[in-house]
C-alpha cells in the first residue's frame, strides 16, 4: 500500500513539473470553440433570423435570438407534419438524420464536448464548483452573479420605457439568465462547504420573499416591472426554494447520503435514462397531437423561457404546462450543480442520437496501453463518469479531451484520424 502510495506521488510530482503546452493549447482551443458556438447560437441578437438550418446541439429555437431549428423541434414538428398527411415531415426527418450521421461520423459525439452551450454551461460549473475553495472568493461570486441577474432584469425595463427596440440587446437577457444561474451555484456551494443547515435555510427565505415581491408588485399597480411577474419571480423563488430543501435534506443526511459514484449500478441504469426519452418524443408528439417534449423542456427554459421573461417580463405569458417546466428547469440545475455533466449522462437526447455514433466516427482518442502507468488520472478527469481506457467508442465518451489532457505519459491521445481508417488507406 505505501509503495501504491509512493508511486502515487511521483506521478503527481512528474505531471505537476512536465511541460504544460500541450495542457494549455488542448484546454484553450477548447474552450474557444465553445465560446464561438455559444456565439453562433445566438446569430439573433445581430439580425439574423431563422436561417433554415438546425444547430448540431441543444438550442432552443424558441430562445429571443436562435437562428436555427433544435434537433428535438424538428422530430416533433416532422412528426406532427406526417401525422397532418404532409410529406415535408418526412423530409425534415431525414434531414435531421443525415445531418447527425454525416457530424458523427466524422467527429461522433464530440459536439456535446466542444459546442453544446448546455454543455458549457455544465463545465462553466464544474470548473467553479472545483477552483473556488475560499469563502470570500465565493461571496465575491455571489455578489457578481446578484449584479449579473439585477443588470438582466432591469436594464430591458428602462429601454423598452424608452421605446428602444431590444433585438440588439438581447444579451442582456442571458446575462441576466446567466447571473441566476450562478446565484443558484453560489448557493449551493455555500451548501458543500458548511455542515450547518443556515445556507439552506437562508436559500429557503429568498425564495420565499422572491414570490411575496411578485404579489406585493402587482397588488400595488407596477404592471410593468420585473418582481410583477408571477412566472419569473416564481420560477426564481422555485430554483432558491428546491435547492434550500435539497440542502436542508443533504445537511440532514449528512455521510448517509447517496453518492453518484459508488452507485455503479444506479448510475449505468440512469445512463439509458436519455435513450427512453428520445424514443419517446415522436410517440407523445403523435398521441397528443402537440410538441410534448417542448412543453416540459428544461432545456428551452433555461435557453428561452428564462431570457424571454427578463426581456419582456410583464407581456410574457405562460401556458398550461409552464410551472411543470420551471420545476424542471430547477431539476436540471441542482443535478448539475451536484453531478458534472449530470444533463448529458442522464437526460439529453442528444447526446443519446450521437452517442452511437462514437462506433463508427473517423476522429477519436487514442489509447495506447504501453504507455499506461495506472495513475487513474484520466478517469478523476473525465466529466462523463467513465474510464476512458475501458472503451474509447464508449457512446458516453464526449471526446473532450480532458483524459489527454491529464494523461502524463501520453498514453491517451486525441487523433483527427483513428487507427482503423489509417490502417486502411495504409495499404
Amino acid at each position: 500500500m505505501e509503495m501504491r502510495k509512493d508511486f502515487l506521488n511521483m506521478v503527481d510530482l512528474s505531471v505537476s513539473t512536465m511541460p504544460q503546452e500541450k495542457t494549455i493549447r488542448t484546454y484553450h482551443f477548447r474552450i474557444t470553440s465553445q465560446i464561438f458556438f455559444v456565439i453562433v447560437a445566438i446569430l439573433g441578437i445581430f439580425g439574423i433570423g431563422m436561417t433554415g438550418f438546425i444547430y448540431p446541439f441543444f438550442f432552443c429555437p424558441a430562445s429571443p435570438a436562435a437562428c436555427a431549428g433544435c434537433p428535438i423541434w424538428v422530430i416533433e414538428h416532422g412528426t406532427l407534419e406526417i401525422a397532418s398527411g404532409i410529406n415535408n415531415g418526412y423530409m425534415m426527418i431525414l434531414y435531421l438524420i443525415g445531418m447527425f450521421v454525416a457530424i458523427g461520423a466524422l467527429v461522433g459525439r464530440s459536439f456535446c464536448g466542444w459546442a453544446c452551450p448546455v454543455g458549457t454551461l455544465q463545465d462553466l460549473f464544474s470548473f467553479l464548483n472545483r477552483k473556488i475553495k475560499s469563502i470570500k472568493v465565493l461571496s465575491i461570486l455571489t455578489g457578481v452573479s446578484f449584479l449579473m441577474l439585477v443588470t438582466g432584469a432591469v436594464i430591458p425595463t428602462i429601454l423598452a420605457n424608452a421605446k428602444v427596440d431590444l433585438q440588439y440587446y438581447m444579451f442582456v437577457g442571458y446575462i441576466g439568465s446567466l447571473g441566476a444561474f450562478l446565484l443558484a451555484l453560489s448557493g449551493v456551494m455555500f451548501i458543500k462547504r458548511f455542515k450547518s443547515i443556515v445556507p439552506s435555510m437562508v436559500l429557503l427565505f429568498v425564495g420565499t420573499i422572491l414570490w411575496i415581491f411578485a404579489i406585493i408588485s402587482r397588488s400595488i399597480g407596477l404592471e410593468h416591472s420585473p418582481t410583477s411577474s408571477l412566472e419569473l419571480m416564481g420560477l426564481f423563488g422555485l430554483m432558491f426554494q428546491i435547492t434550500g430543501l435539497v440542502g436542508i435534506i443533504r445537511t440532514i443526511l449528512g455521510e448517509k447520503g447517496p453518492k453518484i459514484r459508488p452507485m455503479k449500478g444506479i448510475d449505468r441504469w440512469g445512463r439509458l435514462g436519455k435513450v427512453g426519452l428520445l424514443l419517446l418524443i415522436a410517440p407523445t408528439s403523435w398521441f397528443f397531437d402537440t410538441l410534448f417534449f417542448t412543453d416540459f423542456d428544461p432545456i428551452g427554459g433555461i435557453t428561452a423561457t428564462i431570457p424571454e421573461l427578463l426581456l419582456n417580463p410583464s407581456g410574457w405569458e405562460g401556458n398550461q404546462f409552464f410551472w411543470y417546466k420551471a420545476v424542471f428547469v430547477v431539476g436540471v440545475l441542482v443535478l448539475v450543480s451536484f453531478v458534472d455533466r449530470g444533463w448529458c449522462r442522464y437526460l439529453c437526447p442528444i447526446g443519446a442520437m450521437y452517442g452511437p455514433t462514437n462506433k463508427i466516427s473517423i476522429s477519436d482518442i487514442e489509447f495506447r496501453e504501453d504507455k499506461c502507468v495506472h495513475c487513474q488520472l484520466c478517469i478523476k478527469a473525465c466529466p462523463m463518469g467513465i474510464n476512458p481506457k475501458e472503451n474509447k467508442t464508449d457512446p458516453e465518451c464526449i471526446r473532450c479531451g480532458r483524459c489527454a489532457e491529464s494523461c502524463p505519459t501520453g498514453a491517451q491521445v486525441w487523433t483527427p484520424v483513428n487507427s482503423t481508417v489509417r490502417g486502411v488507406f495504409g495499404k
